[in-house]
């Protein structure tokens, strides 16, 4: 049964107070349903402090910005950090947020710190989509599932998609000729998104030259411009990242559902219909295709090819594998 953020903390509180305390926890659930604010909260009890994202003994991996992978550098940098002396002599925390964004090597490499620890560490691994994690990581862990303390809020833009999603699975599922039609869908919403950004400076460049423009000479509009330029850019990627986030929670949503696992009991009735359709290897299968869509566009491959590649992968036809 999953609990709420408060309900899973009292329940280490009480293992702690038994002597019980495992030493590696899988903390599962959706986006949004607290698994950081858990273990921050563990570890202000443990630790008791209210210090914890700077304090010396919390370790916090996570994915890297660009790849949105976590390499087993990162592992084994986390692994040299347990191995010191924890600097108040209480427990030391070792944290991977996404922990399915794991490479192979480094969930390989992490095997054995996870069944045998560093004295007085835990290690905490958080996931909405545990089945992407290797089997042989997922058992040596005790799991920990949260659930939503309400309905899940997306933004705008993403809430409009997953609409468009939610029809097309209805309408037009696993063909290519509709996973392009979904492609195309992806990239207006995107144009869209980059338009409102775009306006919104140059409504404010066009303020800025009438106000400045006789107090100051012409470079510093120049730089402004170009300033505003790089913003517009930079909000943008950010954007199209929460986009495809918001497709990414769709499909771990799908997968909790098929699977029986963590919030299937809250699944909408339309991620559901989707879910239906497919296997649990075949949701994750999907899934992986929009990890490749957010790694490819970091190393600045063509927006159009990345994305018709990736939804041909992630709404196409079924795998015949």
């Amino acid at each position: 049964m999953p609990f709420l953020v408060d309900e899973a903390l009292g329940y280490l509180i009480r293992a702690k107070e038994g002597g019980r305390l495992p030493h590696s926890y899988l903390i599962t659930g959706p986006d949004g349903s607290g698994k950081r604010d858990l273990v921050q909260k563990f570890f202000a009890d443990l630790n008791q402090t209210t210090v914890v994202e700077t304090h010396p003994d919390y370790h916090l991996v996570e994915p890297e910005s660009k790849s949105r992978r976590i390499l087993v550098e990162q592992i084994r940098q986390l692994e040299e950090s347990l191995r010191m002396k924890s600097s108040e002599g209480r427990w030391k925390f070792g944290v991977i947020v996404d922990a399915d964004r794991m490479m192979p090597q480094a969930s390989n490499a992490f095997l054995k710190t996870l069944e045998e620890p560093p004295l007085k560490s835990i290690l905490c691994l958080l996931t909405a989509v545990p089945e992407a994690l290797l089997e042989t990581v997922q058992s040596r862990c005790i799991r920990i599932s949260l659930r939503m303390p309400g309905a899940p809020s997306l933004d705008p833009a993403g809430d409009t998609f997953l609409s468009i999603v939610a029809r097309f699975s209805r309408e037009r599922p696993n063909t290519i000729a509709g996973a392009l039609t979904l492609a195309r869908a992806f990239q207006d919403q995107l144009q869209s998104i980059r338009a409102s950004i775009e306006s919104e400076h140059s409504e404010k460049l066009s303020e800025e030259t009438e106000l400045y423009h006789q107090r100051t000479d012409g470079r510093w509009l120049e730089r402004e411009e170009e300033r505003l330029l790089v913003l517009t850019e930079s909000r943008y990627v950010k954007a199209r990242s929460r986009l495809i986030d918001s497709l990414m929670e769709w499909f771990a949503e799908a997968t909790r559902f098929k699977n029986g696992g963590d919030g299937a009991h809250s699944a909408k009735p339309e991620t559901r219909q989707f879910a239906e359709q497919y296997s649990v290897p075949e949701l994750l299968r999907r899934y992986r295709g929009l990890v490749e869509l957010q790694e490819n566009l970091s190393r600045n491959i063509q927006e159009t090819l990345a994305i018709e590649v990736a939804f041909i992968e992630a709404f196409g036809p079924i795998s015949e594998k």
